[in-house]
């Protein structure tokens, strides 16, 4: 049963700012509209940043829209956090490997924004890695390295046809509010993507 409008405003009223900011720039999109017009008027009554109340309305935005392509944009004109080389659009692509140990496989998917050259290299370490140390488990390590080898074939044809993968349109959807409340500090946004990479 969903809390009606008397509770909303309650439990909003009890959040401490971090988590009220948090809960507008992560999870608005999953809020019903009645309780994101009382979240909106939490933080409007609280007087915090207005980016909060953007990152709100940016989650809201639809994924073929123009404005959509915008946050793509940004992301894609960033320096990349890797090389810091400013030629290439940025993309994305999760990365795959696997080690095994005769009884211990471990599968590692991790999730890189850099520009083509660098997230070509990273698959390349991920697939030779898996190539020369992902077989050796009995049976995941097989099962695994297979799956990887294959993750990351397609991710580097994704890569390579230069148009944003899906998974850098998922990344920006999941995370357009925070991407909003920094996009006006090219510093923030840099530390962001950086900080992906560092997962």
């Amino acid at each position: 049963m969903q809390p009606d409008i008397e509770q909303l405003k309650v439990t909003y009223k009890n959040l401490s700012d971090d988590k009220l900011t948090s809960l507008a720039i992560t999870e608005a999109a999953s809020l019903r509209p009645e309780a994101l017009e009382i979240l909106k008027a939490e933080i409007k009554s609280r007087g915090l940043d207005e980016d909060i109340a953007s990152g709100i309305d940016a989650q809201l935005i639809d994924t073929g829209s123009l404005e959509f392509d915008g946050y793509v944009s940004l992301i894609r004109g960033q320096a990349c956090p890797v090389c810091t080389g400013t030629t290439l659009p940025l993309n994305a692509a999760i990365v795959s490997t696997v080690k095994s140990f005769i009884l211990l496989t471990q599968y590692k998917k991790k999730l890189m924004i850099a520009c083509p050259n660098c997230l070509q290299n990273a698959n390349q370490s991920a697939t030779n890695t898996t190539a020369l140390l992902g077989w050796w488990g009995l049976p995941w390590g097989i099962i695994r390295s297979v799956q990887a080898l294959t993750r990351n074939v397609k991710a580097a044809k994704q890569v390579r046809t230069g148009e944003p993968t899906d998974t850098l349109v998922s990344f920006i959807k999941t995370n357009i509010g925070v991407i909003e409340g920094v996009r006006k500090n090219k510093q923030s946004l840099n530390f962001m993507l950086d900080s992906v990479n560092k997962r």
